[in-house]
């Protein structure tokens, strides 16, 4: 999950500039056959991301046959997303727009949240509701969310290099707000440095997040671990300790509204 939580940094960016290059799909080729299965999609099917980024995800769904729609509040990172897609020869539907608002009703045949948690805890719920009340019912929502029991340990900084670029992070956890937090400097070739805006990762336990599915309306919470590239392992229980994020896959069940609670 490396290439998700740039989502959060690069969104307060007026313009991303040389930072429109990190990360690229290869990066997401593992994830996206675990998201088809838990999704289940049916041939064509409909499916809604909210807060798509730069569409690495998206753009291969729609790769797979399948009809996509992206929101996302980044004018600059959809920017970026229509590129790629029009790169691909891919039909994408793509739009600027809250991350929290869908106008669409028992619509959509699948649903996706890849970094859930990154607003205010009532913007969190009313994320899950709008999402569930544009699913058709039998439709189901995937999304991942960062492990407290993993992230609740001493800050700790990362150095990478990514496109030639040095990016130092560094992550801790703010245990009053059961929150991982991330500060990243960037170190240009020619010198120039660059701090972006600090982000905030909610991190759900499985109570809390069996008490929001609930009261969203959704059932059959599943859960899983990931490998060591990050990649979901389906049918693989978390370790508490090991596995810094949960993907998650919930049901809206059949005849149900779904969208009311919180």
């Amino acid at each position: 999950m490396r290439h998700v939580w740039w989502r959060t940094h690069l969104r307060a960016l007026p313009e991303l500039g040389a930072l429109a290059r990190f990360g690229d799909f290869a990066e997401v080729d593992g994830f996206v056959p675990y998201l088809i299965g838990a999704l289940d999609l049916p041939a064509g099917g409909t499916l809604v991301e909210l807060g798509c980024g730069r569409g690495s995800f998206l753009v291969r769904v729609a790769e797979w046959g399948y009809q996509v729609t992206g929101v996302e509040d980044s004018e600059p990172m959809l920017a970026e997303a229509r590129l790629a897609a029009a790169r691909r020869g891919i039909t994408v539907a793509l739009r600027t727009g809250s991350r929290i608002t869908l106008a669409e009703r028992n619509h959509f045949d699948g649903a996706v949240i890849l970094d859930y948690g990154t607003l205010s805890d009532s913007e969190n719920a009313e994320q899950l509701r709008c999402t569930v009340a544009a699913l058709r019912p039998g439709g189901r929502m995937a999304f991942s969310c960062c492990n407290p029991h993993y992230w609740a340990r001493p800050a700790e900084m990362e150095h990478r290099i990514v496109e030639g670029v040095d990016v130092l992070r560094r992550w801790g956890f703010d245990f009053d707000g059961g929150a991982v937090t991330s500060r990243v400097r960037c170190i240009f070739p020619d010198g120039r440095r660059q701090e972006l805006a600090p982000a905030r990762y909610r991190a759900y336990t499985l109570p809390e997040l069996r008490t929001l599915i609930a009261a969203v309306g959704l059932a059959d919470l599943a859960m899983c671990g990931e490998d060591a590239q990050g990649n979901p392992l389906p049918g693989r229980r978390p370790e508490p300790l090991q596995t810094p994020f949960f993907h998650c896959v919930a049901l809206k069940p059949a005849g149900g509204e779904g969208g009311e609670g919180i």
